[in-house]
């Protein structure tokens, strides 16, 4: 029972005295169906609205913890077990004003999360009563519960939709028209919900006339007297500029008009809303630009925008039109040229420090202060398997200048910059140039970083420019003795960056007179004596800079491996998470550039120790396992047999995390989807595996791994099964005996998975049989049937990704190879794009598996090459015959020689060999002794 002077007791008994609300009262009954065909008003069970008015205080107070967390968990059941539990929230919040306002806007959000989580559970009539009544409090006096009341519309109409709710919009649009009012902002407050979240099915065909009413509306409110509602306006429309429908399209002039419109706006948000909107407009329809008069206003006004608006947000957003328009291939190439002097002016006095960054970035200075937890996420640096395959279209990302997560002027600047750089490369140095050297010398530190900055900005746009302008070895000269050892950790972090991108030109640099490499030495020391700076941020820049040049430099650090082994080994016992992370790529990329040359036994005794030291400081269920899992991956294969003696320990416990993984999914503790605990001991074994060889087979032998490999092959997760099948292609190679037991469960998995939905499984499930057939011969007979026609549809679909295509072609191979009479047959059906691929793969093993294949089904079904005759025959002229195994290249001869004797005698020959180019015959006469 509720005591008497609660203020929940007051407001339902004021409740109670007062008139019934008219949604309760039966003249407009809310219809619950009890047995056929009869009706009964839904009305409040007393008791059970004193229970919940008591849960709600108890919720919203606190203070009294155990009560607070009792009432919290009663809360949750009766969202589980109250069928229209739905209406008791509604209730509160609707229709007791004289309730705490507080428990009225907690039984509101309660409503909304009950909608979204259990709405499968109530009963229809609970979503119609609240539907019924919901728009009405979009008129409610205080602004917050006006705020949930939208939030709960377009919580519902993602389940009700709006074909079944066909009175909500009318519904709003009517209350936008009461300007002035609560209803009205509350109305709006609904409508940039609805608008972002449901414009997929305002955008149908089927809404076409309710999104036209909308956006008339819209266009009306943009000349509104009320900053909110302008702003609102714009923000609306601004959600259906992707994608363009029909309604907006016909608008569009109006709505470009009524934007430039305001570009006087005195309302920051209002500017701000209209300078994204121009940013998606030039992105996806930027033909309003091709009226000379529209583009000179919009260009002008967002230079201004960029340069002296009043609005640190409203700069950032005018800044990000330039990034925009220059990655648009529709907008004229040359429309930015008369503005370029002016824009990159504007663009490198906005990358000039705020002092609100420098107050956010003092505690990455200090290499003292600890890792905020929001840097401290070591698995979202776990972005691949490395047996992933990158879709065609995918592009590396570009490395990025750090300075904090969040996304500022000063990095919107740098980025619009780089864009201009790569699109109007020379054309914006001439004028550019003098205004950063004089920066460079600036008293001001805060200038000179800036002007850093810009260089690495231009470092791949106009590298070539300033190479031809001799503005290079002076530029980085002055870095390396003055900027490196800035007394401003800024300077030196931002410096180690902008070295980094000119890291390919320096690393080839040498002296004219002894032919030596002249800034590499001086490169490398700066970036190793970054890595152990007082400063995180210098650290951090330092590390990552030293990883792009192990990339771009390769080789030729070998004379400085020693020099980075010991930094790297003394950094690892310093470094915080953050930095950790990023020396393990370090790491891990020196391996990847360098491979055997890190095996040898000074370099494994420097590197290993702390590397290992990490492994064992680490509990199985720490995150920060993953990137020092992926670092040890690419160290094993480095390192090879000179890792042998930690192998045993690694092997083993990489073996545990893949059964604590697949126990803790089946067990419901792990998501499905949060696989790292599995993929990344995968790779390693897998790395364990191409790096020590067969000496890794007694270690499978003595496991339990591949019963757990087998239920990764299964996995629903992609990107476990991606790396599992890699992992059986490498247990194909070193441990076989191992695998034999569950050749038919392999077999019939790997079936399965030859399917391009998944480019990265397809791929390794491809190339894994292909290694398991040339080692297991003819046993493959039984399963080909089931394989060959699947990876023979992949062949011919020649757009598929690349690596695809090609391990497609070298399995077929490796079937002709070891099962010829089975796959001769088929020959018609894929040998012209066959050849063709194969053309294009390296001399290697595998491709030398694929041509002897060739040989043995040309011996069986030879009529099956005649009409692709000179595709194989341009095949065999993509060989280098230099590193050609003698015996295949004699098989190669004889199988020409057999042809063009056979085809002479039924006088065919030359019809045959004629379609084959002139050049190909030369050099098949040269390589294959085969004439004309």
């Amino acid at each position: 029972a509720l005591h008497p002077s609660s203020p929940w007791a007051r407001a339902f008994t004021s409740l109670q005295a007062a008139p019934r609300p008219p949604s309760l009262t039966p003249s407009r009954p809310l219809p619950f169906r009890r047995g056929r065909g009869r009706k009964m008003a839904w009305q409040p069970d007393q008791t059970r609205l004193n229970q919940v008015g008591e849960l709600l205080q108890a919720c919203s107070d606190p203070s009294q913890h155990d009560r607070h967390v009792q009432a919290l968990q009663m809360l949750d059941a009766g969202k589980r077990e109250m069928p229209d539990f739905g209406c008791y929230m509604l209730l509160v919040f609707c229709k007791m004003p004289e309730a705490p306002m507080q428990l009225r806007q907690l039984a509101g959000l309660e409503l909304k999360n009950t909608i979204r989580l259990q709405h499968h559970k109530m009963d229809p009539n609970v979503l119609t009563f609240v539907r019924q009544s919901i728009i009405d409090v979009l008129g409610a006096e205080e602004r917050r519960s006006r705020m949930i009341a939208a939030q709960i519309i377009t919580t519902l109409l993602s389940i009700v939709t709006l074909d079944a709710w066909p009175e909500l919009i009318p519904g709003i649009i009517a209350k936008l028209d009461a300007q002035g009012t609560g209803g009205s902002q509350g109305a709006m407050a609904a409508m940039i919900l609805v608008c972002e979240d449901h414009n997929n099915a305002l955008c149908s065909q089927q809404h076409a006339d309710t999104l036209a009413a909308i956006l008339a509306k819209l266009m009306a409110q943009m000349q509104s007297s009320d900053a909110e509602f302008r702003a609102g306006a714009i923000r609306c429309v601004k959600h259906f500029i992707l994608r363009l429908p029909n309604a907006l399209v016909v608008n569009l002039p109006a709505f470009l008009n009524g934007l430039l419109a305001l570009h006087k706006d005195a309302s920051p948000e209002v500017r701000k809303e209209m300078c994204q909107s121009l940013c998606l407009l030039v992105e996806v329809k930027a033909d309003f630009l091709a009226d000379p008069q529209i583009c000179q206003f919009v260009i002008e006004f967002l230079l201004w925008t960029t340069e002296h608006d009043s609005d640190y947000d409203v700069k950032k957003e005018a800044c990000e039109f330039w990034s925009s328009l220059c990655e648009n291939e529709e907008v004229a190439s040359d429309v930015l040229k008369p503005y370029l002097s002016r824009l990159t002016l504007v663009l490198l006095n906005g990358m000039v420090y705020s002092e609100d960054e420098l107050i956010n970035l003092a505690d990455e200075v200090d290499a003292s202060a600890p890792d905020k937890a929001s840097e401290i996420n070591p698995s979202a640096f776990h972005v691949k398997s490395k047996h992933h395959v990158a879709d065609d279209e995918e592009e590396d990302e570009d490395d990025e200048e750090g300075g904090g997560v969040e996304w500022t002027l000063r990095k919107c600047s740098a980025a619009g910059l780089d864009v201009i750089a790569n699109h109007y490369r020379d054309d914006i140095l001439e004028a550019l140039l003098p205004h950063i050297h004089t920066k460079l010398t600036d008293p001001d530190w805060r200038v000179i970083e800036s002007a850093v900055l810009a260089m690495g900005a231009l470092a791949v746009g106009c590298e070539e420019g300033l190479i031809q302008r001799n503005y290079l070895p002076s530029f980085v000269t002055h870095l390396l003795q003055h900027m490196l050892s800035s007394e401003m950790p800024l300077v030196r972090s931002i410096t180690s960056w902008t070295l980094s991108r000119y890291s390919r030109w320096i690393a080839h640099q040498t002296n004219p007179a002894d032919g030596q490499h002249s800034l590499l030495p001086p490169l490398v020391e700066g970036f190793l004596k970054g890595m152990l700076d007082s400063s995180k941020k210098v650290q951090e820049a330092a590390c990552s800079a030293m990883a792009t040049l192990e990339e771009e430099a390769g080789s030729l650090l070998v004379p400085h491996v020693a020099q980075i082994l010991q930094v790297f080994s003394a950094a690892l016992p310093r470094y915080q998470a953050r930095n950790l992370v990023i020396l393990y790529d370090a790491c891990g990329t020196l391996a990847d550039s360098l491979g055997p040359e890190l095996g040898k036994k000074e370099h494994v005794d420097v590197l290993l120790p702390p590397l290992m030291q990490k492994w064992q400081s680490l509990a199985d269920d720490d995150r920060s396992l993953f990137p020092l899992l992926e670092c040890l991956a690419s160290v094993v294969q480095a390192l090879g047999q000179g890792f042998t003696p930690s192998a045993p320990p690694v092997f083993q416990r990489c073996e545990r995390l893949i059964a604590m993984g697949l126990h803790r999914q089946q067990a419901g503790e792990l998501d499905a989807h949060d696989n790292d605990f599995i993929v990344c001991p995968l790779d390693l074994i897998s790395s364990l595996a191409e790096g020590m060889g067969s000496s890794i087979e007694s270690l499978v032998g003595q496991s339990q791994l591949v019963p757990s490999l087998m239920i990764c092959c299964q996995h629903p997760d992609p990107a476990v099964r991606q790396s599992a099948f890699a992992l059986v292609g490498d247990l194909a190679k070193t441990s076989l005996p191992h695998l034999r037991p569950h050749l038919g469960q392999i077999m019939a998995l790997t079936q399965g998975n030859i399917t391009p939905e998944h480019v990265s499984v397809c791929n390794n499930a491809t190339w894994a049989v292909g290694e398991l057939a040339v080692r297991i011969g003819g046993e493959m007979d039984c399963v080909i049937p089931g394989l060959l026609p699947p990876l023979i549809q992949l062949i011919n679909r020649t757009a598929l990704n690349k690596s695809l295509l090609e391990n497609s072609a070298i399995a077929v191979g490796r079937f002709g190879l070891v099962c010829p009479q089975l796959v001769s047959q088929h020959l018609t059906s894929f040998v012209q794009p066959w050849c063709k691929i194969l053309s294009f793969i390296r001399d290697d093993v595998e491709k030398e598996h694929a041509f002897r294949g060739l040989v043995k089904m040309a011996m069986i079904n030879p009529q099956g090459l005649l009409d692709s005759f000179d595709c194989v025959c341009m095949s065999l002229n993509s060989w280098n015959v230099q590193v050609m195994p003698p015996d295949l290249h004699k098989e190669l001869c004889d199988m020409l020689a057999w042809f063009k004797v056979n085809l002479e005698q039924a006088n065919q020959w030359a019809g045959i060999y004629g379609r084959v180019p002139i050049e190909v015959q030369g050099a098949l006469q040269q390589h294959y002794n085969l004439t004309a």
